[in-house]
């Protein structure tokens, strides 16, 4: 059995058949599922289809692209769908994203050092990601020690004692 730990099945592009491809998953030897959020739309819509199988897990959380939607609301939504969804297992997915910039980056880190926090309050892992900004996210991810998760960059791991995951491009 193999456990996804990083799907966006929320995605739009899903949309024609999302159905038929959760149907043909378990077929695939895909037990277990982890969808994470991108911003509080995806964030619900991952929770939503957490609760409607059984074998799909959800996280809540703002990419760095959303990083200027955040605000207590958002915050405070998060913290709800967590608190009345047993699904929802981590924050993310949150971090540091430098290379278009389309979020100023004091706003990035404004929003990733919120949800970290956020992850902290409520004892979850969180699911980063990092690109082109690796020491300010090692020096955001040294703030909070009690936090654990998965971040993509394999180089950075051992310095903070997390899992990685692969995606093609690790370095």
């Amino acid at each position: 059995m193999l456990f996804d730990t990083h799907a966006h099945l929320d995605d739009r592009r899903f949309d024609p058949d999302r159905e038929a491809l959760l149907a043909r998953l378990p077929e695939q030897g895909i037990g277990l599922l982890m969808n994470p959020g991108c911003d509080l739309p995806s964030s619900r819509a991952a929770a939503s289809l957490a609760l409607a199988h059984p074998w799909i897990y959800a996280a809540v959380g703002s990419h760095p692209d959303a990083a200027d939607q955040m605000g207590e609301d958002v915050l405070d939504a998060y913290r709800q769908l967590v608190q009345e969804n047993p699904k929802v297992k981590a924050i993310g997915e949150i971090g540091l994203d430098y290379h278009y910039e389309d979020v100023p980056w004091q706003q990035q880190i404004l929003c990733f050092r919120a949800q970290m926090a956020l992850a902290r309050e409520l004892d979850l892992p969180v699911i980063v990601h990092e690109r082109e900004a690796h020491e300010d996210a090692l020096e955001i991810l040294a703030e909070f020690p009690q936090v654990t998760g998965h971040w993509q960059r394999r180089k950075y791991r051992s310095r903070i004692g997390w899992q990685c995951r692969s995606h093609g491009s690790s370095t």
